[in-house]
């Protein structure tokens, strides 16, 4: 009987490992690996979008080069027009009112249109 415990602790420690090294260690390498892929194919889904997005904010920029390209055109247009009101303005103010009356009056007294019949 003395020689039966060392021997079935030995065939256990064996049991031991032998379930170790066939079973749960590949197992777990399994795992690793199956987690290994699923990430490799979500970095390249990742990857994928990051490209798509990039070439998305490309034409948003342009857009927007664009946008203000035509912001710049529109605020030149703006201060020409506000020059030429503050010019016509001016030369209002400088008219005598005989000249308002000319300037404003645009029409002729004996024009047709008024003309009694």
């Amino acid at each position: 009987m003395k020689y039966w415990k060392p021997i079935l602790l030995v065939l256990w420690m064996v049991g031991l490992v032998l379930l170790l090294v066939f079973y749960i260690i590949p197992q777990e390498e399994r795992l690793q690996n199956d987690t290994i892929e699923k990430l490799e194919q979500e970095n390249e889904r990742l990857v994928l979008r990051n490209v798509t997005l990039d070439e998305e904010i490309l034409q948003l920029k342009k857009e927007s080069d664009s946008l203000t390209t035509h912001i710049s055109l529109s605020e030149q247009t703006i201060k020409k027009l506000e020059t030429q009101l503050y010019e016509k303005l001016d030369r209002i103010n400088a008219m005598s009112a005989m000249d308002l009356q000319e300037y404003f009056a645009g029409f002729k007294t004996d024009s047709t249109g008024f003309q009694k019949r």
